[in-house]
């Protein structure tokens, strides 16, 4: 399908998502739309791949005679935009970048879909759980719970789903809320955004400034603050990467330091 709230199609960028996409603007180093629908084409055959090889595993797991022992966790750590609003792979707070599968299976694992919104901090305590281990004092107190005794519990829709971003790119500190239909994106000296998924699941459109949701925008950002203090974690993350920076020998030294993002492609030479 086409890719939605393009940019060039008269849908500009948040601020926050602007300066951002500015760092690495991906959708402009395309030549043309044949170029573009090649990269999109290229990113489900990617999938399609890690689907193929999931098979090989769970074919491994029948031929070893450990499938009715074993619980399987198939999920990601983020999603991908594909193209939509004019941005590709992730460090964002939109679905297309924090929505991510979360399936587990086994076989004291009922077949069914829970509607109770969970998120990675969830997996501490499933692996625990799954190996029959306990929890101390110290790990009662972390977010996350196990996605079985989720799974076997009532639908619970107002259950809060938080994610953020500091990393590559971001001028400031991102926060997402999601609570029951609302979602907020709260972004540090920057104006916020507010979704309705229930009558908005693609985020459309921005109800932050609609007075008729003052009321949700305010108690979202309390929800908010009842995490973290978006402010002081921003200035925390901030310092922290500035001393990184300085123990590397200051920014000429530190932005060269570290691994290439991908595998190097082989040479021409090389290529038989």
């Amino acid at each position: 399908p086409p890719s939605k709230l393009l940019p060039s199609d008269g849908h500009p960028h948040h601020p926050w998502v602007a300066d951002h996409n500015a760092f690495w603007p991906h959708d402009e180093q395309f030549v043309d739309e044949a170029e573009r629908r090649a990269a999109i084409t290229a990113y489900h055959a990617l999938c399609s791949w890690v689907d193929h090889n999931v098979g090989r595993v769970l074919d491994a797991l029948q031929k070893t005679g450990l499938v009715e022992t074993t619980r399987v966790i198939y999920t990601s750590d983020h999603g991908d935009n594909v193209g939509a609003r004019g941005l590709w792979g992730k460090s964002n707070l939109y679905q297309e970048s924090t929505a991510i599968p979360m399936l587990i299976a086994g076989p004291d694992v009922e077949k069914s879909v829970c509607r109770t919104p969970i998120s990675l901090v969830d997996l501490f305590p499933t692996i625990l759980d799954s190996a029959g281990l306990g929890f101390d004092s110290e790990m009662e107190e972390r977010p996350g719970r196990s996605l079985h005794s989720l799974a076997a519990a009532a639908d619970e829709p107002e259950r809060p789903a938080f994610s953020e971003y500091h990393a590559v790119g971001s001028n400031a500190g991102g926060y997402m809320l999601r609570k029951g239909r609302w979602k907020l994106h709260y972004y540090v000296g920057y104006p916020p955004e507010l979704f309705d998924l229930e009558n908005d699941p693609e985020e459309t459109s921005d109800l932050a400034a609609n007075a008729d949701h003052s009321a949700v925008l305010d108690r979202m950002e309390a929800e908010l603050r009842q995490i973290c203090d978006p402010e002081a974690m921003d200035g925390l993350a901030k310092k922290d990467q500035a001393a990184l920076v300085t123990r590397h020998g200051g920014r000429g030294n530190a932005i060269n330091v570290g691994a290439p993002g991908a595998t190097p492609p082989p040479s021409p030479a090389k290529v038989s």
